[in-house]
C-alpha cells in the first residue's frame, strides 16, 4: 500500500494514498521502460493533487500519462506493462494503470484484457473491465470463462468480483442487473474455490443479485447445498450465510429456511434498556435485552438490530446490522448486550434529532426504543 502523506490534517485520508511520492515512482518506473518519458514534466502534476479526493487523483494521472505517453495505445500500453511487471509499483499506486485502460483501451480489446489480466495480479481490474464489459460483454465473458481456474488467487477473484452486477466504485452493468444468468456460471465455477478471498467476492456477487432477484439467489444456493461434496460442506455453508445477508436482514422467508429458521420465533423479549437516552458523535449506544424461549422444541434464532436514522429531510431511513443467530433450547433465555458506534463515517451523514434502535427476530420487529443524538 503507497506511504500516506502525514503532513495532512487527515492523514487517514482515502485519497493520501495517491500523493507525490507516487507520482515520482510512476515517474521514475515508465521512464527506466521508455527513456523519452519527460519525467519532470510529469511530476508537475504533484502541484494540483491536494484538493483533490482520491479518484480525482487518478484521474488527473491518467490525463497526465496521456499526454506524455505515445498517442499510438499499441505503443503505450507496452511501456505501462513493463514498468508495471518491472518497477516497484503495488496496491493503489498502480489504479491510474487500470484506468489508462478503462479510458483508452476499448478499441484493442484484446490487448487490454491481456493487461488486465496482468494487472490484477498486481493491483485489481475490477474497475477497468467495466467499460469492455458495457461494451461487448459477450466477448469479455467469453475470455474471462477461459481464467476460473487459473493459478493465480486474484485473477480468479477478478472474474468474480469484475463482473458484480452492483460492484462498489465501479460502473453499474444494466444487463447483468437485470439478468444474473449471465455471471452465475462463474461463481459456479468458483464456488469450492479454496481461497477464501475468492469465495467472499462469491457470496458478495450473489449478495448482489439477491438485491434485484431473491429467487435466483435461493434457488442456486438450493443447488449448491444439494450437490455439495462433503469435503466442500463448509466452504458453500460460508457463502451462504454471507450471501444471504441482505435478504436475511429483510426477513425473506426463503432465505431464513435456507438458514434452518423455520418461520416466527416462539419467544419473548425482556425490556430493551440504553446506556443513556441522549448521545453525541463518537459516543457508543449499547443496550441490552433478553431473549426467552415460550416453545418446547429447540429453535434457530437470528437476531438483528436496526436503526431509523434522521436523513437530511427530516425523515427516517433503516440501516439493518447483525447481531447474533444461535439456537435456543426450550425454556432458555439468553442475555445479548452489543455496543454501536456513532462515529462519523464516509458512507453516512448524521443529522440531530430522535431516532429509532429496533430488535428483530427471525425477520419479525419485536420492540423498538428512541434514542435523541445531538451533532
Amino acid at each position: 500500500m503507497p506511504q500516506k502523506d502525514k503532513s495532512q490534517e487527515n492523514p487517514s485520508a482515502f485519497k493520501l494514498w495517491i500523493n507525490d511520492r507516487v507520482v515520482t515512482k510512476i515517474a521514475k518506473a515508465i521512464e527506466s521502460e521508455y527513456p523519452s518519458f519527460k519525467t519532470n514534466e510529469f511530476k508537475k502534476l504533484s502541484k494540483k493533487l491536494d484538493p483533490l479526493e482520491l479518484k480525482g487523483r487518478v484521474l488527473l494521472i491518467t490525463a497526465e500519462l496521456k499526454k506524455h505517453l505515445p498517442d499510438d495505445y499499441k505503443k503505450s500500453l507496452p511501456i505501462l506493462v513493463k514498468a508495471m511487471e518491472k518497477g516497484d509499483l503495488t496496491g493503489f499506486e498502480l489504479w491510474p494503470f487500470s484506468e489508462y485502460i478503462s479510458q483508452f483501451g476499448l478499441d484493442h480489446f484484446d490487448d487490454s484484457l491481456k493487461a488486465m489480466y496482468k494487472l490484477t495480479q498486481r493491483f485489481t481490474a475490477e474497475w477497468a473491465v467495466r467499460p469492455f464489459l458495457l461494451k461487448d460483454h459477450k466477448k469479455v465473458l467469453n475470455a474471462l470463462s477461459k481464467w476460473t481456474d487459473d493459478k493465480n488467487v486474484h485473477v480468479r477473484r477478478w472474474i468474480s468480483e469484475g463482473t458484480r452486477p452492483l460492484l462498489p466504485w465501479g460502473q453499474r452493468i444494466p444487463l447483468f442487473v437485470m439478468d444474473p444468468t449471465h455471471t452465475i456460471l462463474f461463481l459456479d465455477k468458483l464456488r469450492h474455490d479454496e481461497e477464501l478471498y475468492v469465495r467472499k467476492s462469491v457470496a458478495n456477487h450473489l449478495n448482489d443479485i439477491a438485491k434485484n432477484h431473491p429467487q435466483v439467489v435461493i434457488d442456486v444456493l438450493r443447488m449448491w447445498i444439494k450437490d455439495v461434496p462433503a469435503e466442500h460442506q463448509d466452504k458453500i455453508n460460508w457463502i451462504k450465510r454471507h450471501a444471504l445477508r441482505t435478504l436475511i436482514k429483510k426477513g425473506h422467508p426463503g432465505a431464513l429456511k435456507l438458514m434452518g429458521v423455520e418461520g416466527k420465533a416462539d419467544v419473548e423479549l425482556g425490556k430493551v434498556t440504553l446506556n443513556q437516552k441522549k448521545f453525541k458523535l463518537h459516543d457508543k449506544l449499547t443496550f441490552e435485552f433478553t431473549v426467552s424461549s415460550t416453545s418446547k422444541k429447540k429453535q434457530k434464532i437470528v437476531v438483528d438490530y436496526a436503526i431509523d436514522f434522521v436523513k437530511a429531510n427530516g425523515k427516517k431511513g433503516k440501516k439493518v446490522y447483525k447481531l447474533k443467530s444461535f439456537e435456543l433450547e426450550p425454556k432458555e433465555e439468553i442475555i445479548l448486550t452489543k455496543s454501536h458506534s456513532l462515529r462519523p463515517i464516509t458512507t453516512m451523514k448524521y443529522y440531530s434529532g430522535i431516532h429509532h434502535l429496533m430488535i428483530q427476530v427471525n425477520g419479525e420487529m419485536m420492540d423498538k426504543k428512541d434514542f435523541f443524538l445531538e451533532i
